[in-house]
């Protein structure tokens, strides 16, 4: 349609879109959503690829835990649905959490979303990558040591962590890292980037 399709159209704001293939010609796309106004929360929706949704009307929930979840990272799942993760507040401080949602528009694992990193101090700024396996790789910056610094997590296609307990470090060094970006290296780990100070 001339200037776009709808993707949702709920109350009050939907904010930081965030999309990936489908494998079929359409996409799924993710995003922070406002429409309970005391919480921002996390939406996706199916589109084919005439611009037909697929799922319900204005979007599936994907997270709706007290509190605010934010900065919603999207991949494919390699089966028609996808794995968002994103930082979540729902605790004492910023954590890690992602979810994988079907080609239908089911959620897969825990409701709410599977912890990826909860350790102590704010985790923010997530990036996710296929393993290429049906599950992700997850990145992010991490102030748990009072200087933020670089760690990784490989979630599989059931929710299952395969990494060190709340994340492998990638990188420790002095200074801040953050910023980062994460690509799949074609053999189920991927290459990582960010900025260093």
């Amino acid at each position: 349609t001339t200037n776009g399709v709808a993707i949702c159209i709920a109350s009050n704001n939907q904010l930081e879109p965030q999309i990936c293939s489908d494998g079929g010609g359409g996409a799924i796309i993710t995003w922070i959503d406002y429409r309970s106004s005391s919480n921002n929360d996390i939406y996706a929706q199916r589109v084919n690829s005439n611009g037909v949704k697929q799922w319900t009307a204005d979007g599936v929930v994907i997270c709706t835990a007290s509190d605010s979840q934010g900065e919603p990272q999207i991949c494919s799942d390699g089966g028609g649905g996808a794995i968002i993760t994103w930082y979540d507040n729902r605790g004492a401080d910023l954590d890690i959490y992602a979810q994988r949602v079907n080609s239908n528009g089911v959620v897969q694992w825990t409701a709410n979303g599977t912890a990826i990193c909860i350790a102590s101090d704010h985790q923010s700024e997530p990036q996710i990558c296929s393993d290429g396996g049906g599950g992700a790789i997850i990145t992010w910056k991490d102030y748990r040591s009072s200087n933020y610094d670089v760690y990784a997590q490989r979630v599989n296609s059931n929710g299952v962590l395969q990494w060190t307990a709340n994340g492998t470090a990638i990188s420790t060094a002095s200074g801040h890292q953050s910023e980062t970006q994460i690509c799949s290296d074609g053999g189920g780990g991927a290459i990582i980037t960010w900025k260093d100070y």
